[in-house]
């Protein structure tokens, strides 16, 4: 039996969640005046003739697992699985009322990173039911990099990566795709530190005289909210991102050592700060919404987390 996304949802759903759907309206929560998706319009300038409008969300994190997965773990791993669960309720709904609202409008996805939460035969299932035909393009998250295993990263990397881009639809290491005359550019720096190779295939797109707009998951330097609340907690808070603590403007702060970036990865980031052409930068792994600075040219665009159903509509101009 062949089922679109909407039947899927009410047939599978109840496997995970006692929850009445009844008459279902993706866009409301079921609660006075509180709907899933809290949609943000932006404008970014990118010099280009015409504009065009696109959907920028992140940090999804559906967290599916079948009975087949639940079986092939520890008794911590499952708990770990519930607690996840519990921790992005929403997720499903919201990342629903994502798609919705992009084909209503006819917008571009972009998403950049954590659309899942961990890899598991559940989630691939969900996700090859939800996402083929999408107009989307995916930069990878670092919990893409997860398999069944609380918090840790797989040890093949590559073979994750070659696992989910049947699923996503593009090289989950470097892809481009022009739209409205601009060149986006996803890359892969959920692991922190970046491959020679992504280094190399980035700098190639810069040579394609457009003007850039790149994808990626984690912001590249500390982000402005990241640093007050790691300086009110006396602490990093959560996982590191970019630059490291002695760029602080008071006295560094405890860290570990995701914080600081090698010299290729910090040399790339400065190379990127000296490039004109470079008109934004969409990411997210935050969960918090805010625009930062990045170089004279182009910002930092973080999308809340889309699993209580924050994104950006962007137009770009």
């Amino acid at each position: 039996m062949d089922l679109n996304r909407r039947q899927f949802f009410f047939l599978g759903a109840g496997a995970f969640a006692a929850r009445a759907l009844g008459a279902y309206n993706v866009y409301t929560t079921g609660i006075a005046n509180e709907t899933v998706l809290k949609v943000k319009p932006l404008e970014i300038d990118l010099g280009i003739g015409k504009a065009f409008k696109a959907f920028h969300f992140s940090d999804t994190h559906l967290n599916f697992f079948d009975a087949v997965d639940f079986a092939a773990v520890d008794e911590k791993k499952q708990k770990h699985f519930q607690s996840r669960w519990c921790r992005f309720p929403q997720a499903l709904e919201s990342f629903y009322a994502s798609i919705d609202y992009a084909r209503e409008h006819r917008l571009t996805l972009l998403h950049t990173g954590d659309l899942i939460d961990f890899v598991t035969e559940g989630n691939e299932r969900v996700l090859r039911h939800n996402v083929q035909g999408l107009d989307l393009f995916y930069a990878i998250g670092n919990h893409e990099y997860q398999s069944r295993a609380p918090e840790h990263y797989d040890s093949d990397a590559a073979g994750m990566r070659a696992r989910l881009r049947p699923i996503f639809g593009n090289d989950l290491t470097v892809a481009s795709r022009v739209i409205g005359g601009a060149n986006f550019v996803a890359f892969d720096n959920a692991r922190h530190q970046l491959r020679a190779e992504t280094i190399a295939r980035v700098k190639a797109e810069f040579e394609k005289g457009m003007p850039v707009v790149l994808m990626c998951h984690i912001p590249p330097t500390y982000t402005l909210k990241f640093r007050e609340n790691s300086r009110r907690a006396k602490k990093i808070i959560g996982v590191g991102m970019g630059g490291d603590p002695a760029s602080y403007d008071k006295a560094p702060l405890p860290g570990n050592p995701a914080d600081s970036h090698n010299e290729q990865t910090r040399a790339f980031y400065d190379w990127l700060r000296a490039r004109k052409d470079l008109k934004a930068i969409l990411c997210g792994h935050t969960h918090y919404a805010e625009i930062d600075d990045f170089s004279e040219t182009a910002k930092m665009y973080v999308a809340g987390g889309n699993y209580e159903g924050h994104a950006y509509e962007i137009t770009f101009t």
